[in-house]
C-alpha cells in the first residue's frame, strides 16, 4: 500500500488531504518498507499499535479511516477492521452524549453573547464585534473568518473570503470554507447598519483582515469571543436556542448558511439532542 499514491488519486479536499498527509507521516509512515510501502502482513501489527495510542478516539477513527482507505484503494478486503471502526464510532456516540452534557451545563444563552456583542461595538471594538456577529449571525467555522474587507468588486478573486461594503449593506462572499466542494460559493446579502458601519470604521481605523496571521485561528478567533468560548460553542448556544418544533426552517437556514447539513447539526451541535 502506498499513500503518496493513494493521496494523489483520492477526491478528498486539500484540508482533508494535509490532515491526513499529517497523521499518516506521525503515525503510519514508520511501517513503510524501502520502496515506501505498507506491506499487507503489518496490517493487524498497525491495527494493535492503532489501538495502544494514547490518543483520543477521533484521532483512532483518523488513522482507522486513512488504513481502511488505503486498503480499499489496494483492492483488500476490510471487513474485519470496519468492525473495530464500528466499535470507535459507538465509543465516541458515548464521548458526544457525556461532552453535550456538560456544555448544557456551563454554555451561556445566545442573549448573554449578543449583549457582549453589542457592547463591543459600543466600545468600538469593531474585530471584536465583526467576527461575533459573523458567528452568531452566519454559525460559519474559523476559516471563514479569514476574510479581507474591501469596497470595490475588482478586488475579489474566485479563492478567497470577502467582506464587500456597500452605502448601506456588506456582501459576504466565501470561496475558501471547509465544505466548498459540496456546497459550492456562498454569497449573503448584510442589510444591518450597525454592522455595515463596524466594517467601515474597521477599514478607516486601517485595517483590511480580521486576523494578523491565519497559522493558528482557532488561537485567534477565542481572543475575541466571549470568554474564549470556540465557534462549535457559538454554533451549539445558537441552535439551543431554537424550537424544534416551531422553528425548524432556522435549523435549515443555519446549514444553508454554514454548509453543513441538518443532520449534522442535529447529531453533532444539538446539545438537546444526545
Amino acid at each position: 500500500m502506498n499513500f503518496d499514491t493513494y493521496i494523489s488519486h483520492t477526491n478528498l479536499s486539500e484540508n482533508t488531504k494535509k490532515t491526513y498527509s499529517m497523521n499518516y507521516i506521525n503515525y503510519l509512515q514508520q511501517f513503510e518498507n524501502t520502496n515506501k510501502m505498507i506491506p499487507k502482513e503489518l496490517i493487524p501489527a498497525i491495527v494493535e499499535y492503532i489501538g495502544t495510542l494514547d490518543k483520543s478516539n477521533n484521532t483512532k477513527m483518523m488513522l482507522i479511516a486513512i488504513l481502511i482507505n488505503l486498503m480499499n484503494f489496494s483492492g483488500y478486503n476490510t471487513t474485519e477492521i470496519k468492525k473495530i471502526q464500528n466499535n470507535l464510532f459507538e465509543t465516541k456516540k458515548k464521548e458526544t452524549v457525556t461532552r453535550k452534557n456538560e456544555k448544557e451545563k456551563v454554555l451561556p444563552s445566545k442573549k448573554v453573547i449578543e449583549s457582549f456583542m453589542k457592547k463591543q461595538l459600543k466600545e468600538e471594538n469593531y474585530r471584536s464585534y465583526i467576527i461575533n456577529y459573523l458567528l452568531l449571525n452566519f454559525n460559519v467555522r474559523n476559516m471563514d473568518l479569514d476574510v479581507e474587507i474591501i469596497f470595490k468588486k475588482k478586488d475579489m478573486n474566485d479563492t478567497d473570503n470577502f467582506l464587500l461594503v456597500r452605502a448601506t449593506d456588506v456582501i459576504y462572499i466565501r470561496n475558501n470554507y471547509k465544505t466548498f466542494k459540496n456546497y459550492g460559493k456562498k454569497v449573503f446579502k448584510i442589510r444591518s447598519r450597525p454592522f455595515t458601519r463596524a466594517c467601515q470604521r474597521y477599514v478607516e481605523n486601517g485595517e483590511t483582515t480580521l486576523f494578523k496571521t491565519n497559522s493558528n485561528l482557532t488561537y485567534e478567533v477565542s481572543k475575541y469571543t466571549y470568554e474564549g468560548l470556540s465557534e462549535s460553542d457559538y454554533l451549539k448556544i445558537v441552535i439551543d436556542s431554537i424550537d424544534f418544533n416551531k422553528d425548524f426552517r432556522k435549523l435549515d437556514m443555519i446549514s444553508e448558511r454554514r454548509g453543513t447539513s441538518t443532520s449534522v447539526l442535529i447529531s453533532e451541535y444539538s446539545i438537546k439532542v444526545k
